[in-house]
């Protein structure tokens, strides 16, 4: 796997000290791969658990935040007219144009769109 996204769920497991988003961050960086945490995510995830964890893992060295680039708002507007939230949206979209995958604890979230693009963990 060379690209994982880490959606606002998983960013919540991690500030909940999750195993399961800490050992694929590893795996991923230690093969060469990329791990992405869209920004809309990290601002959903500091919503729910604080500043704290989110910006630890923004700065994590295996990480990058990956802005909301304007020029992708039809295909983002299109997500979240179908998945109804603008986090799943972002991270779906990420990963699909990248072939990778999101790393979540809520793939039914996803519906038929994630079918083939989401990994589960298990919330913390």
């Amino acid at each position: 796997m060379s690209l994982l996204i880490l959606d606002t769920s998983a960013v919540v497991a991690f500030a909940a000290g999750s195993v399961d988003v800490g050992e694929p961050i590893v795996e991923v960086h230690d093969e060469g791969g990329r791990v992405l945490l869209p920004v809309v995510c990290l601002i959903e995830a500091a919503r729910q658990v604080g500043d704290e964890m989110p910006a630890l893992l923004a700065d994590h060295p295996a990480c990058e935040v990956l802005s909301l680039a304007a020029r992708l708002w039809p295909a983002v507007t299109a997500g979240f007219r179908v998945l109804g939230r603008l986090d799943l949206s972002v991270a779906l979209l990420a990963a699909t144009m990248g072939n990778g995958y999101v790393l979540t604890s809520e793939p039914e979230s996803y519906g038929d769109l994630g079918e083939d693009s989401v990994i589960r963990i298990e919330k913390s």
